[in-house]
């Protein structure tokens, strides 16, 4: 809220910044470009804030405290978004032909990758228990607790080596790998249900590429809101909590919405034409408005919703890159499109039906809910009477 005269604004706040957006490295490498909440890189034993902009360097690990998201970019390879509570140690950056060698260890808490296909003379390999897990180009989630690690394989393969069956296996398309403290080997399963809404609910934010001739100018963006505990959601993903800084290629254009329960929602598009910092002030709802305000949305269900938009947006968009093809190849790549679009979409809506099953639990509770909301007015309605007499 900003006061003048004694009167109060909510909204939209747009103040100049001092801070230019840091050139990002024309090698390859990984670099910190999106923080929502604290995270830190602990350096030599030195605990340091992390920051947008940020190259790690062999021997970092990178700290993103709970309810806190990080994401790295490997220059033009892809992106990996750490999760809340989590620790990675980045062991290894770049080999001696100074192409991507990138070696992790993953402590605990979860990584989620989107990665495109690699060359031969690249690798990327995650480090976990001692087992190790090898990407060549892929969609997945890797999640590391007490109890054991869990790889949950969207799209592509990761080769898997060591507790797992037969020491060596290949984990593919909705597949799942889940390695249990003291139990036999892991067996490559279909993927579950909960963990197929994980993986929708773990995508990466919009990345910001760099390494290459031509690479897009990056721009910073930063949003804090008021009040600092209120949630922050990119493109229908919740990102975060107060506050989010990010470098986004320039021009791209994100959503985004702010909010907290007991007062309105904000919600705008943001054109990353240049550097920002902005400041969003939820207005306090009202009596009426808070009494009928649902309860938070199963986040879950959400990620899952926009993550089904997105993959649908993507298969249009492959179709129409695919549009310069002769005229007999276009035909068959068109029935293909069409057969994966058909097949995705039909997962895409079990996934949802699933979803709206457990959807109606929540709107249970929410009609006992509005039941007993209904009753307080009704109440309230009654002693302003028996006040007015």
């Amino acid at each position: 809220m900003i006061t003048a005269g004694g009167v109060a604004f909510y909204g939209y706040i747009t103040k100049p910044r001092t801070e230019e957006a840091p050139p990002l490295p024309a090698r390859q490498t990984a670099v910190i470009t999106h923080i929502a909440g604290p995270v830190y890189v602990i350096r030599n034993n030195e605990t340091i804030p992390a920051f947008p902009g940020e190259e790690l360097q062999p021997g970092d690990i990178v700290k993103v405290t709970e309810g806190a998201v990080a994401q790295v970019q490997l220059a033009d390879k892809g992106s990996a978004l750490l999760g809340s509570d989590t620790l990675v140690r980045f062991m290894k950056l770049t080999g001696a032909d100074q192409k991507l060698d990138l070696r992790t260890e993953i402590l605990t808490g979860s990584l989620s990758y989107k990665v495109e296909k690699l060359d031969d003379s690249e690798n990327i390999i995650i480090e976990a228990d001692g087992t190790e897990y090898e990407v060549r180009g892929t969609e997945f989630v890797i999640e590391k607790n007490e109890d054991g690690t869990v790889l949950v394989v969207g799209e592509g393969k990761v080769q898997v080596t060591g507790k797992v069956e037969g020491g060596e296996v290949s984990v593919g398309p909705d597949e799942q790998l889940v390695i249990r403290e003291g139990e036999d080997p892991a067996k490559v399963e279909e993927i579950s249900e909960e963990n197929r809404i994980r993986l929708a609910s773990a995508a990466p934010l919009p990345a910001m590429p760099f390494g290459f001739d031509d690479a897009p100018n990056p721009v910073l963006v930063e949003i804090v809101t008021d009040p600092p505990d209120s949630d922050i959601y990119i493109d229908g993903l919740k990102t975060g909590i107060g506050r989010f800084r990010g470098l986004l290629p320039e021009g791209t254009v994100i959503d985004v919405r702010v909010r907290r329960r007991g007062f309105s929602d904000y919600s705008f598009e943001l054109n990353a034409n240049s550097d920002q910092y902005i400041e969003i002030h939820l207005e306090p709802s009202d009596l009426m408005e808070t009494l009928a305000q649902k309860k938070p949305e199963n986040p879950e269900l959400e990620r899952l919703r926009t993550g089904y938009e997105q993959r649908l947006t993507e298969i249009q968009l492959s179709f129409a890159d695919r549009s310069n093809l002769d005229a007999e190849a276009k035909a068959e790549e068109q029935a293909r499109i069409a057969r994966e679009r058909a097949d995705r979409e039909a997962q895409l809506a079990a996934e949802l039906e699933l979803e709206k099953v457990r959807g109606t639990v929540l709107q249970t509770e929410l009609a006992d809910s509005r039941s007993e909301n209904q009753k307080l007015k009704e109440l309230i309605q009654q002693i302003q009477e028996l006040t007015e007499d």
